[in-house]
């Protein structure tokens, strides 16, 4: 009877680790610290990177053997890692794309994409809806991420340095703060 009990409870103890792992990580910045899991390289999942080169292969799994998806023709392309593998990263794109890309092909210097809006939007002199504009910007445009505070980010996109809201870049995390 103590035999039954036992497993039992053993067998509920590891159904719950179970469940437990399966429950998506929560990424909290409240504290300071970065709770991301690391990868292999010892570097926080997710992050994101840029393309180093003018063209990178993407392919369907990690391993120049594997069938090639694309090509990105884009130096300074934001992306997202999601997963290693070796010198492997697994990518997401702004488009929602995933492949797996050489990790030569990939520098830590943090850029963004401006998200498809409307209209274009306005570079800002200052981090504020009022101030002055420095240029129009369009949808797509690649820029280098400088520093964020609250809801805007400096970024520098070809040749104006100026600000747009956080939420109309994708490459950076809205937990982050880039400075």
């Amino acid at each position: 009877m103590d035999r039954v009990v036992i497993l039992r409870v053993g067998l509920a103890f590891l159904l719950l680790v179970f469940v437990a792992s399966l429950v998506p990580f929560s990424i909290s910045a409240q504290d300071g610290r970065d709770r991301r899991p690391l990868g292999e390289s010892g570097l926080p999942l997710p992050r994101f990177v840029s393309i180093s080169k003018s063209e990178a292969n993407v392919r369907r799994g990690p391993g120049g053997d594997y069938p090639l998806l694309w090509q990105y023709q884009k130096r300074g392309l934001p992306l997202e890692i999601v997963a290693e593998y070796g010198q492997w990263r697994q990518i997401r794109d702004h488009e929602g794309g995933e492949g797996w890309i050489h990790s030569r092909l990939l520098r830590g210097k943090r850029t963004i994409v401006v998200r498809e809006a409307a209209n274009a939007l306005q570079l800002r002199r200052a981090p504020r809806a009022g101030a002055g504009t420095v240029a129009l910007v369009q949808s797509g445009t690649i820029g280098a991420l400088q520093e964020c505070q609250a809801n805007w980010c400096e970024v520098e996109l070809g040749g104006y340095t100026g600000w747009l809201p956080r939420d109309m870049l994708w490459g950076i995390y809205n937990f982050e703060q880039f400075d």
